[in-house]
């Protein structure tokens, strides 16, 4: 009987052998010649559940986050708020000082009721002009020189109110609120300190969701997808593994490298994780279950098309198969066309042909 370990032994025989006697070493197994299999060589169809593996890396940072400025200029006169404090949608943050927003504001209303008052007037002045023109008593040119009186007051009165609004919204603006339930982060001023425009006043996060930013080799990322699932390892927690999913892919890869951003979400309801925590884990891609998959060396290929050789009745059989999702970071190809429960030969033995006796060791 002819085993699988004689071929081997005569592999490496053959360096020493002449030119006549190599090619002939060469020859593929006669039909009829028993072959007798190692149970390593071949594999037994049955499905599984299949996935390959990115790893990622990167630091966490809240999804949502604002960085509150002052949009009046004064002096803050109430500031309640410390890091770390947590904030309710609405809560008061910082209060400016007033009084002179107050003071503008009100000059700026008595410059509204000036002008209403020339205006009331000079509609006055119209209507009595026109009416004195329809009697002979008055010129078309005094009536028009009213009307444009009053066109200019009726102008005049809305840019005055425009002065009213802002004096309004700065008096409104000197109160800052929280936009959203979060937790202070920093705190760039303090009470008593006089403040710009624009001066910074506060950040808030929201730590509910947080969000990493990671890098996807160039090669991988045609496989990733919106709603992949990652599975995270963040520092300080050893023992807890932490679920998060991809919910932004950038368009184009980072300058100087062959990496795309992935962005990937996860939950932190009981507020546990911190911004700026590092973090790493595995990105699970083309995840498929109940799928039939062997080793690529099981397949070969002819002029005839893409085949596996079977463990048949005692006898290496050709089945015709067609592939499907291969991981390479496994080893692994899908195949189409196999039954569960048929063996097949897995191993790279290429001198191996259809319709040879076989048996496999143990079975």
């Amino acid at each position: 009987m002819k085993t699988i370990r004689a071929l081997i032994l005569a592999a490496l025989i053959i360096p020493t052998l002449g030119a006549a006697d190599y090619v002939a070493a060469q020859a593929p197994s006669t039909v009829g010649e028993m072959v007798e299999l190692a149970r390593v060589d071949v594999t037994t169809v049955a499905p599984r559940n299949l996935g390959s593996d990115v790893r990622i890396s990167g630091s966490l940072t809240p999804v949502r986050r604002t960085s509150l400025t002052a949009r009046v200029a004064g002096t803050i006169i109430d500031l309640p708020v410390r890091v770390g404090d947590i904030v309710k949608k609405g809560d008061l943050l910082v209060r400016i000082d007033t009084a002179g927003l107050s003071s503008a504001l009100t000059a700026r209303s008595a410059e509204v009721e000036a002008i209403e008052a020339q205006l009331e007037l000079a509609e006055n002045v119209l209507r009595r002009n026109s009416s004195l023109r329809d009697t002979g008593a008055a010129s078309e040119a005094t009536r028009l020189e009213a009307n444009a009186r009053v066109l200019d007051l009726r102008a005049q009165l809305k840019a005055k109110q425009a002065t009213v609004n802002d004096a309004e919204r700065a008096l409104k603006d000197a109160e800052v609120h929280a936009e959203f339930d979060g937790i202070v982060a920093a705190r760039s001023a303090e009470q008593g300190q006089t403040v710009p425009v624009n001066g910074e006043l506060l950040t808030v996060v929201d730590l509910r969701q947080m969000e990493v930013d990671a890098g996807v080799p160039t090669s991988r990322i045609p496989r990733v997808r919106i709603g992949q699932r990652v599975d995270l390892l963040v520092e300080g927690f050893p023992d807890r593994t932490f679920t998060g999913e991809v919910t932004r892919i950038a368009p184009t890869a980072v300058a100087g490298s062959r990496a795309v951003r992935v962005f990937i979400a996860i939950r932190n309801d009981d507020l546990l994780l911190k911004g700026g925590m590092f973090t790493t884990g595995v990105l699970r891609i083309d995840q498929q279950e109940n799928v039939v998959a062997l080793p690529t060396a099981a397949v070969r290929h002819d002029s005839t098309g893409t085949f596996v050789l079977k463990v048949a009745d005692g006898f290496l059989r050709r089945q015709d198969v067609t592939l499907g999702t291969t991981w390479s970071d496994q080893g692994l190809v899908e195949v189409k066309g196999l039954s569960t429960g048929e063996i097949v030969v897995s191993a790279p033995l290429p001198q191996l042909v259809a319709d040879t006796p076989v048996t496999v060791e143990g079975k």
